[in-house]
C-alpha cells in the first residue's frame, strides 16, 4: 500500500511538472506575440512620425471641445505657429468667420447621432484659414471622429492639406467662364443663369422683376476715332457706374460690345423700375473723363 501511495505521488508530480511546462510554453509563446506585436507598433509609430514631420500635409487631433493636442511639423506653414503654439489653442482660432459657421453647421448635423450613441465615418471640409501674418489660405480637411468603447465622442483625428493655388486657378477659371474679363461684370452665360433662377422663383413667390435692355451711344465713335483703348476705358467706367446705380438686389451684366442687361428684383410697380432705370441713364449723363 505504501509502494502504490509513492507511485501515484510520483504520477502527481510528473502530471502537475508536465502542466507546469506546458503553462511556461504557452506563456512564453503569449510573451513571444505581445513582443511582435509591440515591435510592429513601434515600427507603425515609427512610420507615421517619419510621414507626419516629412509631409506637407498637416497631421492633427482635436480633443471633444476643437482645441489641439497634437499637430505635425507642416502646420507651420499653414497657420504661421510652430507646432507648440498651436497645441491648447481652438481650432476655430485659424478660421474665417465663414468657416467656423461651415464647421459648426457640420458638427450640429451629427449631435443627434452623438446624443444617440451612433458613431458616423469621415467627413471633408473645404475652408479657410487665417495664416499668422493675416493672409487667408483655402485648405481641405479630412477628419475622422474618435469615439470610446461605449460610442462617445472623444475628439477628432485628421489631415489638413493646402489647395490655395487649386482654388485660386479654380475661381479664375470661373471668372473667365461667367465674367467679361475688361469690365468685371457678370457675362451672358451666368445672366441667363441667374435670369432663369430668378423666374424659377416669381412662379412660387408673389415677386415681381424686370428686364432692362441698355447700350452704350456713340462708342464706335470713339473706337474710330481715338482707338480701342479708350473705348474699352469708356466700357469700365460706363460699367462702375451702372454697378453703383442699382440696388444690392439688382443684377447688371456686359452682353456683348456696348451691351448690358439689368434684372431688377422685387419690383413694386411701373414706377420704381422707371426710377431705376432713370438712374441708370443719369449716371452716364456726367462727363466722363478718358484722357490723362
Amino acid at each position: 500500500g505504501l509502494l502504490c501511495g509513492c507511485e501515484r505521488r510520483v504520477d502527481y508530480l510528473v502530471n502537475d511538472h508536465e502542466e507546469t511546462n506546458r503553462e511556461i510554453v504557452r506563456l512564453q509563446k503569449t510573451v513571444a506575440e505581445l513582443q511582435l506585436k509591440q515591435a510592429e507598433l513601434t515600427m507603425l509609430a515609427e512610420m507615421f512620425r517619419l510621414l507626419a514631420e516629412n509631409s506637407m500635409d498637416v497631421f492633427w487631433r482635436l480633443d471633444q471641445q476643437f482645441r489641439f493636442v497634437y499637430v505635425s511639423p507642416a502646420a507651420e506653414n499653414i497657420f504661421g505657429c510652430s507646432c507648440e503654439e498651436v497645441v491648447g489653442r481652438s481650432l476655430f482660432e485659424f478660421l474665417t468667420p465663414e468657416s467656423v459657421e461651415a464647421v459648426k453647421r457640420g458638427y450640429a448635423k451629427r449631435q443627434p447621432l452623438q446624443e444617440q450613441k451612433i458613431g458616423w465615418g469621415s467627413s471633408v471640409y473645404t475652408v479657410e484659414v487665417v495664416h499668422k501674418e493675416g493672409h487667408r489660405l483655402w485648405v481641405e480637411v479630412a477628419v475622422n471622429p474618435i469615439f470610446d468603447n461605449e460610442k462617445r465622442l472623444i475628439g477628432y483625428n485628421g489631415v489638413t492639406r493646402d489647395i490655395n493655388e487649386r482654388r485660386l486657378r479654380e475661381e479664375a477659371i470661373r471668372r473667365y467662364a461667367f465674367y467679361d474679363p475688361l469690365t468685371n461684370l457678370p457675362n451672358r452665360r451666368l445672366f441667363e443663369q441667374v435670369l432663369r433662377r430668378a423666374l424659377e422663383q416669381s412662379e412660387t413667390q408673389p415677386r415681381q422683376l424686370a428686364v432692362l435692355f441698355l447700350d452704350v451711344d456713340g462708342l464706335k465713335k470713339v473706337n474710330d476715332q481715338y482707338g480701342h483703348g479708350f473705348g474699352d476705358l469708356l466700357l469700365q467706367v460706363v460699367a462702375e457706374r451702372f454697378r453703383h446705380a442699382i440696388r444690392q438686389q439688382d443684377f447688371v451684366a456686359r452682353l456683348a460690345g456696348d451691351e448690358f442687361l439689368v434684372i431688377l428684383q422685387d419690383i413694386g410697380d411701373r414706377s420704381e423700375m422707371d426710377d431705376i432705370a432713370e438712374r441708370l441713364v443719369d449716371s452716364c449723363q456726367q462727363p466722363i473723363r478718358l484722357g490723362p
